[in-house]
């Protein structure tokens, strides 16, 4: 498959979720099982970025429960062996590729650049004869209405400036402050902590941190650019504390305009992935172990 291609194929599968009316970035997160936190490779290594949101959706459509992911190889080296007729997963990674190119003076120089490739992969649920652990198990949902103190604990360890108070939820670029409804106005926990993960990954958007473009008019296309990000990565967040509901603002109004502009960038969604796993990172950096999801448990038996 071609660089071109993939961008495309990825694209297009995106697309076709967000038009089935399904955001694969909250898809099997919301399902609390351990194929709905981050996806983790044969070894327990978490994927990163447009991997995530690949794996996602794929286990949305095809209804896989495990979190775990490997090769055909991978599969035969841990004594399982993937069942006749399954269908691939495509995901990416970048390789660096070393290419000469002429400067204004004339001289040739080394240049590096990144070139996308893909590789496949099958879900553990695809796969027969594999070990135990390699099978789904629950993980805690943050639901009700008693304050969840190790995950506000995780999201407040990155140093943001919290207020709440009134009835809306925003970040606000000019005073550095993340402002948030009072917590009795949620109907669950855990639309606190999404609404909150939401606004925090806006607040990396700062120039001191991640230095987003963060002063666009509302509906414009880098406003609406900006909200992806904040969707996106507060899923990431999500997944990682094992918390559950929509962020308050109703997004519904951006559907459209992302639609049109992920047709006309194919490249949009990788970006988006791309700065909202650095968001994600940031928010959490300082967060302790015991506040995250333990979805490592099978990483470690491993």
């Amino acid at each position: 498959m071609s660089k071109l291609d993939t961008y495309e194929a990825v694209t297009a599968a995106i697309v076709a979720q967000l038009e089935a009316g399904a955001k694969p970035w909250k898809c099997e997160w919301q399902t609390g099982m351990a194929g709905g936190t981050v996806p983790l490779r044969h070894n327990g290594e978490r994927y990163r970025g447009i991997n995530v949101l690949i794996l996602w959706g794929a286990a949305a459509a095809a209804g896989y429960r495990s979190a775990h992911w490997m090769t055909f190889k991978q599969a035969i080296e841990l004594g399982g062996a993937v069942r006749k007729g399954e269908k691939a997963t495509h995901i990416v990674f970048f390789k660096p590729l070393t290419i000469q190119e002429q400067n204004a003076a004339g001289e040739v120089q080394d240049k590096e650049i990144r070139m996308l490739r893909t590789y496949c992969v099958f879900n553990a649920d695809q796969v027969d004869g594999l070990p135990e652990r390699f099978r789904p198990a629950p993980i805690e949902l943050v639901g009700g209405l008693e304050r969840d103190q190790a995950s506000e604990a995780a999201l407040r360890s990155c140093g943001a400036e919290i207020r709440e108070g009134g009835d809306k939820a925003f970040y606000s670029p000019g005073q550095d402050v993340v402002v948030m409804p009072e917590f009795d106005r949620f109907a669950t926990v855990g639309g606190f902590l999404a609404t909150l993960a939401h606004e925090l990954c806006h607040w990396t958007g700062h120039p001191s941190r991640e230095d987003r473009a963060l002063r666009n008019s509302f509906g414009s296309k880098d406003y609406a650019f900006e909200e992806l990000v904040a969707e996106i990565g507060a899923a990431f967040v999500g997944s990682r504390l094992g918390i559950v509901g929509d962020h308050i603002d109703n997004h519904a109004a951006y559907l459209a305009s992302w639609l049109k502009a992920l047709k006309n960038d194919k490249r949009m969604i990788f970006r988006a992935a791309s700065l909202a796993q650095a968001a994600a990172d940031r928010v959490l950096a300082n967060a302790g172990a015991a506040e995250l999801v333990e979805q490592d448990q099978v990483a470690r038996a491993a």
